[in-house]
């Protein structure tokens, strides 16, 4: 099983508990890192978190995006020890080239070091866009030759971040917009949703099982 979470909904949680904006995203942090545990005992094999959009790295002043980097360094060096104690294989997505030098380090470093995980796989996406991801891997497959008259959906897959990982099985999107965002846009065609108005930093344990419930009722026919 795949999920994918797009977690919405920091900043207005911030503004309904009459808080610093920043701070939204500091308990945002606090319920990624609870979530991985509740998919670690759930026996989940993927698990992705959209964390920082390339449209937001456009949009946000650098004040805010200056912190998101600095919140990731901290949650990192949390979530190490626990990775490589629960055996849990770190990957990230994203266009490294908007990025800061120092984020693209550790991101790689974290890969590095907990890349022999067999229990889960923990995905970040940071400076991903669905878009950009398509551009990024056509450009890709010119640069290394490809033949156009051959490329069909498989062929295709290597040359995305995404391809080498499951479709996602579930897409759950908290803050109550309706939308994809352009999340995993390439391989989302028999994704299951989840749109809910609970904001990420309310996202807890009883709603994400009732995300887990909705997809065993789903029926899934995968275009048969």
């Amino acid at each position: 099983m795949h999920l994918w979470f797009i977690m919405d909904g920091n900043r207005r949680w911030a503004k309904q508990h009459l808080l610093q904006t920043l701070l939204g995203h500091q308990e945002g942090s606090k319920r990624v890192e609870e979530i991985i545990e509740l998919c670690y005992q759930e026996e989940v094999e993927y698990c992705s978190f959209w964390a920082l959009a390339k449209k937001n790295i456009e949009n946000r002043t650098p004040e805010e995006l200056n912190y998101l980097y600095e919140l990731f360094r901290e949650s990192a060096e949390r979530l190490l020890p626990k990775l490589l104690e629960k055996s849990i294989r770190f990957e990230w997505i994203g266009n490294p080239d908007i990025l800061p030098a120092q984020t693209v380090e550790l991101l790689d470093s974290i890969r590095e070091k907990a890349r022999n995980g067999t229990k889960m796989t923990l995905i970040f996406a940071i400076g991903y866009g669905g878009q950009d991801e398509i551009i990024r891997a056509l450009k890709k497959f010119v640069k290394e030759g490809g033949d156009i008259e051959t490329l069909d959906e498989n062929t295709f897959l290597p040359f995305l971040d995404t391809g080498r990982f499951p479709a996602p099985d579930l897409i759950v999107r908290t803050g109550g917009d309706m939308r994809l965002s352009g999340y995993f846009l390439y391989q989302s065609e028999y994704s299951e949703y989840y749109f809910t108005p609970t904001l990420w930093p309310d996202f807890k344990e009883a709603e994400f099982h009732r995300a887990l419930e909705s997809l065993k009722w789903a029926k899934r026919n995968f275009g048969k």
